[in-house]
């Protein structure tokens, strides 16, 4: 495993930035979106095959991208993404942190083999990446981590019990290392949307709708329905935060994008 790079502040305007999950839904729209900001992106995902949308994401934006087929389940896939990132652009100023999974069941069938994924990816990863780039961001005064975590972070939801777990877990370590790394010039944000019409959330109404209760569309109304703002959020406007983070900087850390105004929360 590589140990921590040296950074020199950027010679150009153009960020060098990790974004995980990045072969579909969210994460494919951050990439579009920091992409137009004229991001060089290192695009993250688990299966090789899909990691073709970088195609997409260059055509769409004209970005410089770059590609690293990982599983950030394993405990050395932060470092290989960071080598792989410094070695077509440079040492990364920003990670997206997205990759995730979102296991939905009652409480009684939630597994450790669950749990443990959700932590690893949810909070692992993320410490990880932290950890290896934080000496060279603090170097150089400046840099940014970024979790994209959910409102299951802020309050619970039934039959999510290891999701929302991992998902406090990646809040509490993102408001960890705003205290710790602020002071250096570091910023670290948590993205708080409610249900997002995504693949993952499509796929945990399905799951919901193979137990027999409900179709598909219904347990889509009645996610829609958790949201405080009463419909789904859209996989663009959640990266639009994120870019614009990125981009502005502004202070506060846990963003909760829940309300009918986004808001930084305690």
């Amino acid at each position: 495993m590589p140990g921590p790079a040296t950074m020199s502040p950027p010679a150009t305007e153009q960020p060098v930035t990790i974004v995980t999950g990045a072969s579909r839904g969210i994460g494919l729209a951050i990439a579009i979106a920091l992409g137009a900001d004229r991001h060089r992106l290192l695009l993250v995902a688990r299966d090789e095959a899909r990691l073709a949308v970088a195609a997409e994401v260059v055509a769409r934006t004209g970005a410089a991208v770059a590609t690293a087929a990982l599983d950030l389940r394993a405990a050395d896939a932060p470092a290989a993404a960071i080598a792989a990132a410094t070695r077509h652009f440079g040492v990364p100023t920003a990670v997206v942190n997205n990759a995730g999974t979102a296991p939905s069941d009652k409480v009684e069938n939630t597994t450790p083999a669950m749990l443990r994924e959700a932590i690893d990816l949810h909070v692992g990863a993320p410490l990880q990446f932290a950890r290896l780039l934080a000496p060279a961001m603090k170097a150089a005064g400046h840099g940014c981590l970024l979790h994209l975590a959910s409102t299951a972070g802020l309050r619970g939801h039934a039959f999510t019990a290891a999701y929302t777990a991992a998902k406090h877990g990646m809040v509490g370590l993102a408001r960890a290392l705003h205290a710790e790394l602020r002071p250096a010039g570091l910023d670290v944000y948590a993205v708080c949307p409610g249900f997002v019409d995504s693949d993952i959330t499509r796929a945990a109404a399905a799951a919901i709708a193979a137990r027999g209760r409900t179709t598909a569309e219904q347990a889509m109304v009645r996610m829609a329905a958790q949201n405080r703002i009463g419909r789904m959020h859209r996989p663009d406007e959640v990266a639009a935060a994120v870019a614009g983070l990125l981009r502005d900087r502004p202070p506060g850390c846990v963003l909760d994008l829940d309300r009918d105004e986004p808001a930084f929360v305690d």
